[in-house]
């Protein structure tokens, strides 16, 4: 069951090689405007809302089915699983092949995926997509490709996001949903009034490409490592929602562009655990927990206020065996985890004991 409140949206983890550190990749992020920020500088990946309308529209199967794209290669983004959480499983009744039908409900995997690079078009001017040359393959590594008047179709996909489908005929390319390895998906707490749920993509470039700010959306663009990332959290050079302090705590331990496009791969076939934290209070100290730790509910999404603990932070610290969950605090909260995460995932680290290293 999904929660009114909450709007579904997608974002893209961008990575792209930087050889000569110990770090060998930096992540793309980028500085909310003004106009749009929920704080000073806050930071995200490129992402946005779903828009049913220019997402969702059967004509983005016909343009698929036109251009030459196999069924076979559209079926193997969609993960056959009876524990998909609702915003990746098929919508509405009917089996996984809905999607290959003349009608607006179809699978999430594919929605998604085109809502994610069309609002990474729109932020930053990033196109990734395939020219017929480079369906040969369907590999894991994104196309780039060069878009002409590119401010002029950056507001036109931004003014009107079905435009992004005019663009790809016109460039004759269609989006690269097969460069999106799908990494994790997160919902707001229950107790905020407006929330989203929001799956995470992570795709691979060749080399940094160049990025053109939409200037109503995008203040600043930022390449960086996870773990600088989370330096400039620390020192307050930038703001992180909790979900982006989480995806780059364990992202601080793969050291090479190679490995973490390996992991990647193999696990976006595992599936996904939708992280829906629960909130308790104690003595003025918010916990959230996430699943499989021991104050964890059977029903996340219907907890819609904060839950009052009786006692301090060490009392609530005591009482769990099974621990996932981080506090807040001051600066950079560390997320902690004692036992093998969701889905085969990688383990979140501590951001103060990596920076030690340093």
């Amino acid at each position: 069951m999904k929660a009114a409140n909450r709007r579904t949206s997608a974002s893209l983890i961008l990575v792209a090689p930087n050889e000569g550190r110990s770090n060998d990749y930096n992540l793309l992020m980028l500085k909310r405007s003004d106009n749009t920020a929920v704080v000073p500088n806050q930071t995200v990946f490129p992402g946005g809302l779903l828009d049913s309308e220019a997402d969702e529209s059967v004509a983005w199967l016909q343009y698929f089915e036109e251009f030459g794209v196999p069924q076979k290669e559209l079926r193997r983004l969609v993960l056959i699983s009876n524990d998909r959480p609702a915003i990746l499983a098929p919508q509405g009744n009917g089996c996984y092949d809905r999607f290959f039908k003349n009608s607006i409900i179809w699978s999430r995997e594919i929605t998604l995926r085109l809502n994610a690079l069309r609002e990474c078009f729109e932020e930053v001017g990033v196109l990734l997509g395939r020219s017929i040359k480079d369906l040969k393959d369907f590999g894991p590594v994104a196309c780039v490709q060069n878009v002409p008047n590119l401010q002029n179709w950056q507001q036109r996909v931004h003014n009107k996001p079905s435009e992004f489908l005019t663009l790809c005929r016109e460039l004759k390319v269609v989006p690269d949903l097969w460069a999106l390895h799908e990494w994790s998906a997160w919902a707001s707490p229950g107790f905020l009034r407006k929330g989203y749920e929001t799956v995470f993509f992570m795709a691979f470039v060749t080399s940094q490409p160049k990025l053109l700010a939409e200037r109503s959306e995008v203040k600043e663009t930022l390449w960086s490592t996870p773990i600088e990332f989370l330096q400039m959290t620390n020192l307050g050079e930038i703001w992180l929602l909790p979900p982006q302090i989480y995806e780059l705590s364990p992202l601080m331990g793969v050291k090479t562009y190679k490995s973490l496009l390996d992991f990647a791969v193999k696990r976006s076939a595992l599936g996904t655990t939708l992280f829906v934290p629960v909130t308790y209070e104690c003595e003025g100290r918010m916990v959230f927990v996430l699943p499989g730790d021991d104050f964890y509910v059977p029903e996340p999404h219907l907890v819609r206020e904060i839950i009052n603990f009786p006692g301090t932070l060490e009392e609530f610290q005591s009482r769990s065996k099974c621990i996932h969950r981080y506090t807040s605090n001051a600066s950079i909260f560390d997320v902690e985890l004692n036992f093998s995460p969701p889905n085969n995932h990688l383990k979140p680290l501590k951001f103060h004991q990596e920076r030690q290293k340093l």
